[in-house]
């Protein structure tokens, strides 16, 4: 999947969201929300924007609202991440940017994540003010230590924004659009989009709208069963031949069309669609239940 719009439950008065991973694998994606990530243990990479930061015990990376990014994390990590209202730092992160991503200096992080975590279970008279008054401290705490630049808006038809409208364009015309198309509704040369897009997504194009094309054929096999036939669904979809079709579905589900099972979920979710909440985050990423928090 690509660049999907993430929205997460954050509708409580505290505005905040938290949690622990092992082994943490997400999709290219952005949403609403600032995002702190923090490695308790092993080794995490994130990708944001056009940039990899490797992660070990104790970095941390910020994240503001709208950035593109993704995580691949080894097998015996522990990754912390809190997504928190842009409404809450508004006096630092609409005015400021900080000039690496990445936290050079020792911040609190873990500790505060922990606090907040404690605040939502207990659920104590004011905790939703208790838990934002954390987040904004931790924050003032960042910026007064790491350097920061005044925040330049991106320009309104920036190659980040024409990328997001791009997966609109891909969302809407999968069964025709090409590579060629897609460079030009990027304004760029073909051999340059071709380095932007993989660069950006982690995947060719090709990979990429091969995942939405068959996103919409496994829709189509559970939907219509009896109504299509295997050849009509992979032409609907876009695949010129019924043997190339076969072999992107078995490359990327392990099973045939046939053998699909009526009630099969797609790991990869290609598409952009905010209505549908969408959680990035695969299925052999571990969220850790926390312990019972006492008084």
């Amino acid at each position: 999947m690509l660049a999907n719009f993430e929205q997460r439950d954050t509708s409580g008065a505290e505005r905040v969201w938290t949690g622990r991973y092992r082994n943490l694998h997400n999709l290219p994606h952005w949403h609403l929300e600032n995002e702190l990530i923090c490695v308790e243990q092993g080794t995490v990479t994130v990708s944001h924007n056009h940039q990899e930061y490797t992660l070990t015990a104790g970095e941390s990376i910020f994240l503001a609202s709208g950035e593109i990014h993704y995580i691949k994390s080894d097998p015996d990590s522990i990754t912390a991440i809190t997504l928190f209202d842009v409404a809450l730092t508004a006096d630092l992160t609409s005015h400021y940017q900080l000039c690496c991503a990445k936290l050079s200096g020792s911040y609190p992080i873990l500790d505060t994540f922990s606090k907040i975590q404690k605040e939502r279970t207990l659920k104590k008279p004011f905790f939703e003010q208790q838990t934002c008054v954390l987040i904004t401290e931790l924050m003032i705490h960042i910026f007064r230590e790491e350097a920061y630049t005044p925040l330049i808006s991106r320009p309104e038809h920036s190659s980040i924004d024409n990328y997001k409208h791009l997966l609109d364009e891909i969302d809407a015309n999968y069964s025709y659009i090409t590579f060629s198309d897609a460079a030009a509704f990027m304004g760029l040369s073909e051999p340059y989009f071709s380095r932007f897009f993989r660069k950006i997504s982690g995947m060719t194009f090709s990979k990429y709208l091969n995942t939405v094309r068959l996103e919409h054929a496994i829709h189509m096999l559970q939907e219509h069963p009896r109504r299509l036939s295997v050849t009509e669904i992979a032409s609907r979809c876009g695949f010129e031949t019924i043997r190339h079709f076969n072999r992107v579905f078995r490359d990327i589900t392990g099973m045939s069309p046939r053998e699909l099972p009526s009630n099969y979920v797609p790991d990869f979710k290609p598409i952009r669609r905010i209505e549908d909440a969408f959680n990035p985050t695969l299925q052999s990423s571990e969220l850790l239940t926390e312990p019972d928090t006492q008084e």
